[in-house]
């Protein structure tokens, strides 16, 4: 990079906080606005495409599944993109594409326009929007990368369950069309001038350190890029794939995905079958989300401190309990032990995958890891859906396949004890 002119004061230098914190609160938009494309979002459309299409619950799954697994074949590319040209440039381009998809979604009109909606939300929404805004905040963030990406995961659990009511009251509102419309302006008006203007890449492009750590240097030399070694390993995707644990993780993240995504985009048929209506499973995601955002700095805590196998541990214990609460959860009591064990799942979840990839590889190639282990993730939350609407169409239940995410948990808990932390040769 070249040498910024004398007097020099970049917006980085001006803010009186460590600039990490903007970032951090760039991200948390980027984040929360990935919500249309998430399942908890798409759940609320399923009845509406089911009636104005024709097509049975297993459809609708298959075409949802495939869109994703489409989508996310892109993600290892996009984040060697976003190694290259940074989170800034590549974030403005997101959003800009992100919104327009959302409010194209409005014409939709048949089966393929519903596989290439899915497709667009997926891919830009849960894949990159996300993708892009926790590796922002793990650039910015070293020692507390864990905490971090805990407060952020406890914020966007508590937003989701305020979003996922406002969007009932939306489609009540509008039809599901306008809702598209909706959210696809909303989340061009927040997330293109955010990052364009406030989202930076590095600390060290700003003359800073991850953690605002100090850094020796000239006065002179202050907002100008420094070069230092952090002690920090940076495995590059094809060292990183040669560890078993890489792939151990991958699946333990690959199980969530699927079988959380299936609860969720589910959700309105599971507590249906269980004698509840649709405003008890959209309060019970509500309260899920509290749980969630409590789990969350819980793993922050954790993650900084213990192994992470420790971590997997607690997801996939929080997993099975949620896919046998699921089979059997009539009464109050086992709603709430429902909802713990969901959001135990959940919030452990989203910030296991803004930390410990890149505490485990370094920050140099965390774009295409990450990317590449995102695949893993979203190929779980196509299949997920799928499997679900095959077991009720086919075996008239859910039963089945929660019975099956249970015993996966259990085998992942097990081999997440046995197996060592990645050490270069």
């Amino acid at each position: 990079m070249t040498a910024r002119a004398p007097g020099y004061k970049s917006l980085v230098a001006t803010v009186p906080i460590y600039y990490g914190w903007v970032v951090w609160f760039v991200a948390l938009v980027g984040t929360a606005a990935s919500s249309p494309g998430q399942s908890y979002s798409v759940s609320l459309f399923m009845d509406y495409f089911i009636a104005d299409f024709g097509l049975d619950r297993t459809t609708v799954s298959s075409l949802y599944g495939l869109g994703t697994f489409i989508a996310s074949l892109s993600l290892t590319w996009l984040g060697r993109k976003l190694d290259l040209a940074g989170n800034r440039r590549t974030g403005v381009a997101i959003g800009c594409l992100f919104g327009l998809v959302l409010c194209l979604c409005a014409i939709i009109s048949g089966p393929i326009m519903l596989l290439a909606a899915f497709i667009g939300i997926r891919g830009l929404g849960q894949g990159a929007l996300c993708l892009v805004s926790s590796t922002a905040v793990a650039n910015w963030f070293r020692s507390r990368r864990g905490r971090m990406m805990a407060y952020l995961a406890l914020v966007y659990a508590l937003f989701q369950g305020l979003y996922v009511n406002g969007l009932r009251v939306l489609l009540d509102t509008l039809d599901w069309r306008g809702a598209f419309v909706v959210l696809g302006v909303g989340v061009g008006a927040l997330v293109v001038p955010l990052f364009g203007l406030l989202m930076r890449n590095k600390p060290e492009e700003y003359g800073l350190l991850p953690d605002n750590q100090n850094v020796k240097r000239d006065a002179k030399a202050e907002d100008q890029p420094i070069a230092v070694d952090l002690n920090e390993e940076n495995w590059t995707l094809r060292e990183a794939m040669r560890t078993p644990v890489l792939w151990l993780y991958m699946f333990a993240r690959m199980l969530p995905s699927a079988w959380g995504t299936g609860l969720i985009l589910h959700q309105v048929s599971i507590f249906a079958q269980l004698d509840h209506s649709a405003q008890v499973a959209t309060e019970t995601f509500a309260l899920l989300s509290i749980f969630a955002a409590g789990s969350a700095l819980l793993a922050g805590y954790l993650i900084d401190r213990f192994k992470p196998s420790i971590v997997v541990v607690l997801a996939m214990l929080g997993l099975a309990s949620a896919c046998l609460l699921a089979m059997i959860m009539r009464d109050t009591a086992l709603l709430i032990l429902y909802a713990l064990a969901s959001g135990l799942g959940l919030g452990i979840g989203y910030v296991f995958d803004g930390a410990v990839w890149t505490n485990m590889f370094g920050r140099r190639f965390q774009g295409e890891i990450r990317g590449f282990v995102f695949t893993a993730g979203i190929i779980g939350s196509a299949i997920g859906p799928a499997l679900f609407g095959l077991s009720f169409d086919r075996a008239g239940g859910y039963g089945p396949v929660l019975a099956l995410g249970a015993l996966l948990a259990v085998v992942v808990m097990a081999l997440a004890l046995v197996t060592p932390q990645p050490k270069r040769r």
